[in-house]
């Protein structure tokens, strides 16, 4: 193998890193944003903030039993 061939492999390799290295780092800023996530302090159960009530004690109270605390 000659020292040119062996040059051109090395900038390919080279090349295709970087590429791959900005690739990764372009996707990388694409994050959703998490949901805010709150814990009933009864059920222990992780619900969606904007719900205002956990799923269980909501349940509790469309039934007549004793729902959790708001």
């Amino acid at each position: 193998m000659n020292a040119c061939a062996a040059s051109g492999r090395m900038a390919a390799v080279v090349l295709a890193m970087g590429g791959l290295g900005l690739g990764l780092f372009l996707l990388g800023g694409r994050r959703a944003t998490p949901l805010p996530v709150v814990r009933c302090p009864i059920h222990g159960i992780a619900y969606d903030a904007e719900l205002e009530v956990c799923p269980d004690c909501a349940k509790m109270d469309a039934v007549g039993g004793k729902g959790g605390a708001r």
